[in-house]
């Protein structure tokens, strides 16, 4: 895979909200605990990631609001491939995850790996304290 992990905001269909909210800056995608994987309806996948602090370049009202982390929220659209290997027995799975240039996402780890390819994705962020934060039982809403 073809991998630009430099600048990932780019391969999103709403790249202006998310570079807005961390100045243009993407942050680095290389160590994120996996929270969700969910498989919607036919050629629907969504993934929830969270970063273990906040990003550099993160909105101050996230810490004004008393935010230590924020969850990635990503969802694709119209999957042509989706290989799933491994599995997570136990919470908090440490992974890294990277876009491909030809609509390809992976996310990996010694344990658990994703590889898929996507029509387009979306993106939200969720800024959240740690200290008080529950997993949502469904927060893909769409």
């Amino acid at each position: 895979m073809n991998e630009d992990r430099s600048n990932w905001i780019e391969h999103l269909s709403n790249k202006v909200a998310l570079n807005s909210s961390f100045e243009g800056k993407s942050p680095s995608l290389d160590r994120l605990r996996l929270a969700q994987v969910v498989m919607g309806q036919t050629g629907v996948l969504h993934v929830s990631l969270s970063f273990f602090e906040l990003p550099p370049h993160s909105p101050k009202r996230w810490i004004e609001n008393g935010n230590d982390c924020v969850q990635l929220r990503l969802s694709f659209y119209d999957l042509t491939k989706l290989i799933i290997t491994g599995g997570a027995h136990e919470g908090n799975l440490e992974v890294s995850a990277s876009f491909g240039l030809e609509n390809e996402f992976r996310i990996s780890s010694s344990q658990f790996n994703v590889e898929l390819m996507y029509g387009y994705v979306k993106a939200d962020l969720y800024p959240f304290n740690s200290k008080v934060f529950e997993e949502p039982l469904e927060w893909y809403r769409r």
